[in-house]
């Protein structure tokens, strides 16, 4: 969360998406690091347990609750910074496109996907966005990605970058490696299961799964 909330400082007013227990907006706006909030869930059981949490600071006047699904509460421009944080990266994907608008018409977004990275960074590309930052935090085996995204253009050169990160791999991030260890682990379980199979998508998806494997590794070895 501290990686998130780095990203945040600087802005006036946040939304929270999916905001659980509303942790990050307390912390920031307790901390005096923006001066509104405002915290977004689909159920409302959390939403109640976000207010408590609200209440015991005395952040009433300064953070509001609102139940609802992804950017769908938000007016264009009623924030600044909107923190979409610990979903897949298509639903990501589908709470930008469903509500563009709003989307389109914030100063800075801050997303961290928790898979479908790739998948991620091709919609923002062609789409009219552009990521000015990127983070990574570890925690135990899992190696978090967060995207600071702004309305703008980028085109990415290498096709690892939608993988790997284009301000990852340019500034040799100091968590790469670990990053990269993980993505190869993960497509090691999927050459495996699809090793030995006779369906034709099982033998595509094992030789290009081999052929991933191998271009990460050549990607470590640059390190």
């Amino acid at each position: 969360m501290k990686v998130i909330a780095d990203c945040v400082i600087g802005a006036k007013s946040m939304a929270d998406i999916g905001t659980d227990h509303g942790y990050l907006p307390v912390t920031l706006v307790a901390g005096n690091q923006v001066s509104t909030a405002i915290a977004v869930d689909v159920n409302k059981m959390p939403l109640e347990k976000t207010k408590k949490i609200i209440s015991t600071h005395g952040l009433e006047k300064s953070i509001e609750t609102r139940l609802g699904s992804g950017l769908s509460v938000l007016e264009p421009g009623e924030v600044e910074v909107i923190v979409i944080a610990g979903m897949g990266g298509l639903l990501i994907r589908d709470c930008l496109k469903a509500d563009s608008a709003v989307a389109q018409n914030t100063k800075k977004l801050i997303l961290q996907p928790m898979n479908n990275q790739k998948i991620l960074r091709r919609y923002l590309e062609e789409n009219g966005y552009q990521i000015t930052r990127e983070e990574l935090a570890q925690e135990d085996e899992r190696i978090y990605e967060v995207m600071v995204v702004e309305p703008g253009e980028m085109v990415f050169t290498n096709p690892l970058e939608y993988d790997l990160g284009h301000h990852f791999m340019a500034n040799k991030h100091p968590l790469l490696k670990a990053l990269i260890d993980r993505k190869i682990s993960l497509e090691e379980k999927i050459r495996e299961n699809t090793r030995g199979k006779d369906t034709s998508f099982a033998r595509q998806q094992f030789l290009a799964s081999e052929a991933y494997i191998k271009k990460l590794n050549e990607v470590k070895k640059c390190l």
